[in-house]
């Protein structure tokens, strides 16, 4: 079992899964910035994260199958505080649910929700030449948050309620920025768990199930 390449497989908009052995029709992709902002007793603190989205389309062999899939690429976003560092990880509080979708569902709210022809267009129209587009993450899609007591040690992570660590917004914003990169270097553990191989003691032993959505990577 391998947890380096973490590229989020879920529905998309209800109704987009990956799918074995089917033909790709399209690709589409576009990336955003992602912004968190927080309130503290020493003023506002913000970090930034610039995630990709991809989305396709594949053909369906029977009426049982689903028509497309995609994921979410980048890493969390880290907002350094004066209790400590918040990292707001790629993976969403509630199952199925996706960060990546919920993020085109913002930047284009008129895109018709269960339809994967819809979403690949809103995805091909955020990663035009000229798209420029902004929006506020919905309160409801707020992925989830968390810090460490101790960085060094995987088992410290605990959940945080964004209102109570003072968190007042997630913008997003597309953008033609790289990737960002280098959470490893906040996290020493990270590659560790990446590389994670079962040899008779189970992620979940060694690691928070969570920790694996720190930094998810394209095949």
């Amino acid at each position: 079992m391998t947890l380096r390449r973490g590229v989020l497989s879920v529905l998309l908009v209800g109704v987009a899964g990956i799918l074995g052995g089917c033909a790709l029709f399209s690709g589409n992709s576009y990336r955003f910035k992602m912004t968190v902002v927080v309130e503290t007793p020493q003023g506002l603190k913000t970090g930034s994260s610039v995630m990709q989205v991809t989305a396709y389309k594949t053909a369906a062999l029977t009426p049982e199958e689903k028509q497309g899939g995609g994921g979410l690429s980048g890493q969390a976003v880290v907002v350094d505080l004066p209790s400590g560092s918040l990292f707001v990880l790629l993976k969403m509080p509630q199952a199925g649910g996706s960060l990546g979708a919920a993020a085109t569902l913002a930047l284009l709210p008129d895109t018709q929700r269960g339809n994967i022809d819809a979403y690949i267009a809103a995805v091909k129209t955020l990663g035009g030449w000229f798209a420029d587009y902004k929006a506020d993450l919905p309160r409801k899609d707020w992925p989830i948050m968390v810090r460490f007591r101790n960085i060094n040690d995987p088992k410290s992570m605990q959940t945080i309620d964004p209102e109570t660590i003072g968190v007042k917004r997630i913008w997003l914003e597309t953008t033609s920025d790289m990737m960002t990169t280098g959470i490893e270097k906040r996290v020493p553990w990270l590659i560790k768990a990446e590389n994670f191989h079962y040899s008779g003691t189970s992620y979940g032993d060694l690691y928070p199930i969570a920790s694996s959505a720190l930094r998810w990577v394209p095949k």
